[in-house]
């Protein structure tokens, strides 16, 4: 299942008819946008990693996207603590089918490598997020099922159910609970390949900025393993143009 189901985190205004919407279209509309609900624009984000014992490890770093033609490129870039300071993360998105390109830089290594294949199946940075999980998912290479409408968090969610057509694929199936109002996902559940529940995101709040909608807390949860990823943005600029220069392999150890 290509098309962002991690992330989902997006922004557009529920249109009319939206009741009568297929589930190919509520899955589409709630990947239109970056995993952060925004199209361009830079963010501050607080990362929480949270042991099974909880005891937390907090992390600092800066995102900035940059969307052209439906197709984003992301850097992410930490800040804090030292040991993980000047550590990058691009992402490009791929048209089609194709594979989105991920590249990350080691400054201990002083060298950028290439996220490819079952790499892509590791922990991104510690977390409880997958490399796989930030990947640009195309709609069309999942199957999708409408479910019953539920209301999670007393919110109305559209529910669908997402099945991969790709064997390789890290998930058997994942479960969306997508908001009626904003298109914001409250809730997905992902199962490993033999259809145990692994992971749960969850919205824990969402706000207006510049006139979309955002997800600034959440949470994955790592249901096999016990731990947790918190992600909290601190702040979001969408105004302050980037150049599109920078969003290259080379330009990662510059940060």
């Amino acid at each position: 299942m290509r098309k962002r189901l991690v992330a989902l985190l997006l922004a557009v205004a529920l249109p009319a008819g939206a009741q009568d919407l297929t589930a190919e279209q509520i899955v589409q509309k709630a990947t239109d946008r970056n995993s952060l609900g925004f199209d361009s624009g830079q963010a501050q984000i607080t990362m929480v990693l949270q042991s099974k014992s909880g005891e937390k490890r907090e992390r600092k770093l800066l995102t900035r996207t940059l969307a052209k033609d439906s197709l984003h490129k992301s850097m992410m870039r930490f800040l804090a603590p030292a040991d993980v300071q000047g550590t990058a993360f691009l992402l490009l998105e791929q048209a089609g089918d194709a594979a989105d390109d991920m590249y990350l830089y080691l400054p201990a290594l002083k060298r950028t490598r290439r996220i490819a294949g079952n790499q892509k199946n590791g922990s991104f940075m510690g977390s409880d997020f997958s490399y796989a999980d930030m990947e640009s998912r195309d709609v069309k290479t999942a199957t999708y099922d409408k479910k019953a409408d539920e209301t999670i968090d007393g919110v109305d969610c559209h529910h669908v159910l997402a099945t991969p057509k790709q064997s390789e694929d890290r998930y058997s199936k994942v479960e969306l609970w997508v908001r009626k109002d904003n298109f914001l996902p409250q809730q997905i559940k992902f199962f490993d390949t033999k259809g145990e529940l692994l992971k749960v995101f969850k919205l824990h709040e969402a706000k207006q900025i510049d006139g979309q909608w955002v997800i600034t807390k959440s949470q994955m949860w790592n249901k096999q393993e016990g731990t947790s990823t918190f992600l909290t943005i601190d702040g979001l600029d969408t105004k302050t143009p980037l150049d599109p220069a920078e969003f290259a392999p080379d330009n990662l150890s510059k940060g």
